[in-house]
Formats: structure tokens, C-alpha cells, sequence
């Protein structure tokens, strides 16, 4: 690109020089040469964020040859409790904090029980996916306008 700005600068600075046939020919240069360069800076941008929004900071590169369905905490932990929670139960979004996740159980309130019991129940298995890159789960039930007393999940 520096090339281009130096030829179109030689143009300009030396147009005393050239005979007068020739400034046409000089002038359709430069023409040529400012749309050439006016073509690269409006791409330029594209491609530029393309590029960046592939090597996005705190993301591995994702290489599908080496492992296509890279391990998301967040979305076992989504897929697991939709297939597991009862119906009228729902869960928050997982919250990762001090190496644990740590989800929000939603109760009805006209469920009757032991919330805490419950989700003791819903902890995942042994031989779950979960447990791949995880070593602990809380599970934090959420019933009549109260938090109760959490369970901590592991392997």
C-alpha cells in the first residue's frame, strides 16, 4: 500500500515536469491509483475484523481436526438439568466463582417437600459428562421467596 501513496505522490509532486499529452495519461494514473486505494481501505476493515473476532483474548484457536465439540461447562450443566429438572422447575443461568459452579434452582411454590432433599436428588452421576472438567456443582434451591441450604455435587 505504501508503494501505491509514493507512486501517487511522485505523480503530484513532478506534474511540471511532463508534457502536456502526457498529463492526461498521468492523471488517469492517478485516478486509477486513488480508486485502487479507496478498493483496499474499504476492504481493509472487513478482512481486519474478521481476523479479530477469530482470536478473541481468553479463547483457545478452535481447531475442528483436533476436537470439533470442544467442552463447555456451561453448556452441560444447561443441557443436563433441562433433561432432569421437573416440570414448573426451572434454573438460572450457571455462575462460575471460586472454581465452582453454582446454579439457582426455581421451586413452585405450591411443590411440597424438602428443597434441600430434592436437589440432592438432581445431582449429576458419577459417569456424567459433567464431571470432565468440573470437580464440583451447588445446586441452590430457590422456594417460597427464600433461598434454602444448597447442595454441593461432586464425581
Amino acid at each position: 500500500m505504501g508503494a501505491e501513496r509514493r507512486a501517487f505522490a511522485a505523480v503530484f509532486s513532478s506534474k511540471a515536469g511532463i508534457a502536456p499529452h502526457r498529463r492526461a495519461g498521468a492523471w488517469a494514473l492517478c485516478a486509477a491509483a486513488f480508486l485502487m486505494l479507496a478498493a483496499v481501505s474499504v476492504a481493509r476493515p472487513r478482512t481486519a475484523l474478521a481476523q479479530s473476532s477469530s482470536n478473541v483474548p481468553g479463547q483457545g484457536s478452535l481447531d475442528a481436526e483436533i476436537d470439533p465439540f470442544p467442552y463447555d461447562p456451561r453448556l452441560e450443566i444447561r443441557s443436563y438439568l433441562q433433561n432432569h429438572l421437573p416440570s414448573l422447575w426451572w434454573a438460572n443461568e450457571p455462575e462460575y466463582g471460586l472454581g465452582v459452579f453454582t446454579v439457582t434452582i426455581h421451586i413452585p411454590v405450591n411443590w411440597r417437600g424438602n428443597p434441600t432433599s430434592a436437589l440432592q436428588q438432581l445431582c449429576p452421576q458419577a459417569n456424567s459428562t459433567i464431571w470432565q472438567g468440573i470437580k464440583r456443582l451447588e445446586l441452590q434451591p430457590f422456594y417460597k421467596n427464600a433461598m434454602w441450604p444448597g447442595v454441593v455435587c461432586r464425581p
